[in-house]
């Protein structure tokens, strides 16, 4: 018993589970062969993907959001075991379906649903640093494959002189729960309800930001005409829609989707995860489609200065 005890819970549980496809986090995530349980194994910032993982499940719970709760958890031992929603996905879903629409409708009611809930006091408010750490990555990860260092702080200092103003623009209106990366990979599907995963990096935000975030997926290659209608449902269920929403969505969204740049850049050289990179020509053609906001006239002509097809499209692999 003693020797049992001394076992890593992957050793104790070898034959009970099995591994799964994980995310882009450290967590490596174990399904049991028996019951609908996932063990969530994690060996590095254990209060990230841990501890608040499961604080924030148990939290949305609480108030009625249908995110996996926490059966157990040793963090000393790197693990928590949580409830297994299965793997119907909405993307899943939304790839074999014409009318997508309908699935939609349902992700923004629930979304309206989260937005309405009392945040937490212990999140995190989405600061104008944390926006600038995330830009950042964009140019650590992704411009290194292009441009010299003393070509990238030109430009780094170009985009924020511009793009971090606007930001600042959109920090008062940091009152409601965000998701941050509420998207349809996200999204599970069991006994007919909508259920959040990937909670742990939650914050109090902009209320555009996760509508933003599922309209502006980059891993889903949704029309013009589609991203629209989800953007004017969702305008259409909430009465106190302020006149700046708009432009903050554009802005967030190119703040966000630079981030993703370079973190899908940082997955493939410093992780050796090449799967994301088939988004990268997505990403571009969302951060294009939000430049052409009218009052980012001067940002859009410094992308297009710097930022041209060849390197909007290139291919990687």
């Amino acid at each position: 018993m003693k020797e049992m005890s001394r076992l890593n819970i992957l050793d104790q549980l070898k034959d009970k589970i099995y591994l799964i496809a994980g995310d882009a986090s450290p967590r490596k995530f174990y399904r049991f062969k028996s019951k609908k349980q996932l063990l969530v194994y994690c060996s590095k910032d254990k209060k990230n993907n841990l501890v608040n993982y499961s604080q924030i499940n148990n939290y949305l719970n609480s108030n009625k959001i249908k995110a996996p709760f926490t059966i157990k958890k040793n963090i000393k031992k790197n693990y928590i075991i949580i409830e297994d929603f299965g793997d119907n996905s909405i993307k899943k879903i939304i790839q074999k379906k014409k009318n997508k629409f309908l699935y939609f409708k349902k992700i923004i009611n629930e979304l309206v649903k989260l937005q309405k809930i009392k945040p937490n006091k212990t999140l995190p408010n989405y600061s104008k640093k944390l926006f600038i750490n995330e830009l950042d990555l964009f140019y650590q990860w992704y411009l290194p494959e292009f441009f010299s260092l003393e070509k990238i702080k030109k430009i780094k200092k170009k985009i924020n002189l511009i793009l971090i103003k606007d930001i600042k623009q959109t920090l008062k209106f940091n009152k409601v729960f965000v998701h941050r990366d509420f998207h349809i990979e996200n999204l599970i599907l069991s006994k007919g309800k909508i259920c959040l995963i990937d909670n742990q990096d939650a914050v109090i935000g902009h209320p555009v930001y996760d509508l933003m975030s599922l309209i502006d997926d980059v891993r889903i290659n949704l029309k013009k005409k589609d991203q629209d209608k989800i953007y004017n449902y969702y305008v259409a269920k909430n009465k106190k829609i302020s006149k700046e929403f708009n432009f903050h969505f554009h802005v967030l969204s190119i703040q966000r989707l630079l981030k993703i740049l370079g973190i899908f850049l940082r997955l493939y050289r410093r992780d050796k995860k090449k799967k994301y990179l088939k988004y990268l020509t997505r990403t571009w053609k969302l951060v294009m489609l939000r430049l052409n906001h009218e009052k980012l006239k001067d940002l859009n002509d410094l992308f297009n200065k710097y930022f041209t097809k060849d390197i909007r499209k290139k291919k990687w692999i």
